[in-house]
Formats: structure tokens, C-alpha cells, sequence
């Protein structure tokens, strides 16, 4: 009898080989899940960041002008870090003028038009441009890409989903006075 109860024992031992691939299946689901939202949650706070270093270069270059009756029609970057008015996300590279590289590895530029300026963001993925346009306040007009340009705010999902549509990456010009 001993040797029976050893015999069903051995075979009782260990997972079987379907049980092993069952566990691995439901291993790779929650994986899978966690970096779905890990994703989404990137992508949010990406385009929340974007959103403030956008208002604080708005905001630092009306500071800086304040007073002086228009913005040139220069590049304004090198007033912006001569300044230190450049968020501390965002980084620059010397040169004439300085190249601001924001969290995505786009571009920044500050550009006076006269009695208005642009700010022109390059490299801006689809789901960052979304989120960003959707979260727009205070300025004049914002276009993406060749596009149409935008006047009414607040921009609706569905307005900056069929203009940040057109491209993998794209590039939105936000026109303040």
C-alpha cells in the first residue's frame, strides 16, 4: 500500500504544463493593463505640463514687453533665457537664438509679430495635441499645422481632435497680444 500512495504522489507533483501557460496568460493580461494606463496617465500629465509652461512663457514674455507698446518681429527665445523666464522643464541649447526643447524633444520658439507674438511647439503627438488644445485658455488664436486657425475658446474635444488628426506629430502656433 505504501508504495501506491508514493506512486500517486509523484504523479500529483509540480503544475502541469497548461497550468503553467493558464498563469503566464493571465501574467501577461495584468501587465498588459498596468501599462495601458501607465500610458494614458504619461500622456495626461505630458500635455498638463505643456499646458503650464505654455501659460509661464505667455506670461514671462508679457511681463518682459510690458509697456513697450509691441513685441518686435524677432525671435524672442534669447530674451526668454537672457531672462530665465525658460521653465525649468524644459531645456536650452546655446546658440543664436537659443533652441528650447521641450519634454518631447520639440521645439519651443517665442516670435514677436508687432503688437502680437507667437509661440510656435513642434513634435507634439497626436494625444498631447488633443489634450492640449482642449485645456487652451487666453489666447488669441492657436492653429495646428497649416491649418485653420482657432478663435473660439474653449476648443471642444471634437474641434482639436479633427485638427490634431493630420499628422503623427504636430506643430501648433499659439498667437497672443
Amino acid at each position: 500500500m505504501k508504495v501506491s500512495f508514493i506512486s500517486k504522489a509523484k504523479k500529483q507533483a509540480g503544475l502541469t504544463l497548461i497550468e503553467s501557460m493558464a498563469a503566464l496568460a493571465i501574467f501577461a493580461v495584468v501587465v498588459g493593463g498596468a501599462l495601458a494606463l501607465f500610458g494614458g496617465a504619461s500622456s495626461s500629465q505630458i500635455s498638463t505640463q505643456m499646458t503650464s509652461d505654455l501659460s509661464a512663457i505667455r506670461s514671462a514674455v508679457k511681463s518682459l514687453y510690458f509697456g513697450q507698446g509691441g513685441y518686435g518681429t524677432a525671435n524672442l527665445n534669447a530674451v526668454l533665457v537672457n531672462g530665465k523666464k525658460v521653465p525649468t522643464t524644459m531645456s536650452v541649447t546655446a546658440g543664436t537664438p537659443p533652441t528650447i526643447t521641450h519634454g518631447l524633444n520639440g521645439t519651443v520658439t517665442a516670435t514677436g509679430a508687432a503688437t502680437n507674438f507667437t509661440i510656435t511647439v513642434t513634435a507634439v503627438p497626436t494625444d498631447v495635441c488633443l489634450n492640449l488644445l482642449s485645456g487652451t485658455n487666453g489666447w488669441n488664436s492657436v492653429t495646428v499645422g497649416s491649418g485653420t486657425a482657432i478663435t473660439a475658446f474653449p476648443i471642444t474635444p471634437d474641434t482639436a481632435s479633427t485638427q490634431c488628426s493630420a499628422a503623427a506629430t504636430n506643430t501648433i502656433i499659439f498667437q497672443s497680444t
